[in-house]
Order: structure tokens, then sequence, then C-alpha cells
């Protein structure tokens, strides 16, 4: 399974990167919204919970979930992006 930080860095925007035949649907704008009532505890924790539920989607063969969750996180990240800057794990104090 894959961590937050490898699904951060595969799913963070790059300058002039398009995203072709992969618009946001009205059902990934939703769902963006729903995440942003968490804003409060911060955007890293936002990210946590998309890629929880991206990982969960993906586990249980959700093709269309974990597509809409990816469109999603890239979505946010894009509007965070301070929230696509994970600390390496060997930074961080136990």
């Amino acid at each position: 399974m894959l961590n937050v930080q490898e699904i951060t860095i595969a799913t963070r925007p790059h300058a002039g990167e398009t995203i072709l035949a992969a618009a946001p649907s009205a059902r990934s704008r939703v769902l963006l919204s729903s995440y942003l009532l968490n804003l409060w505890r911060g955007p890293d924790a936002v990210r946590d919970m998309i890629v929880a539920d991206f990982c969960a989607a993906t586990d249980l063969g959700a093709s269309a979930q974990a597509a809409d969750l990816l469109l999603v996180l890239r979505q946010f990240l894009e509007d965070w992006p301070e929230a696509g800057l994970v600390p390496c794990a060997c930074l961080r104090q136990w």
C-alpha cells in the first residue's frame, strides 16, 4: 500500500501540466466541498482524509470512487499546495 507521501508526490500537479479527459465532475466538486468542511483541522488533516478514502476505495476495487477521489486530491493540492509538503519520515520526531 502506498503511504501519504508517495501519493502526494505522485498526484502533485506539475507546472504546465494538463490532465486530459479528467475534468472535475459535479460529484468530485461535491466531494471536495465536503472535505473542505474539515479545514478547521488543517490542510494536512484534510489531505490525509482524502488519501485514506482513496486507499480504501482502491482496496475495495471501487475504481470510479477512487478516480473521483484522485481528482479531489489533485484539486485540493492545487488549491492548498502547502498540504503537499510532507516531511520525510526520517525528519519526524518520535
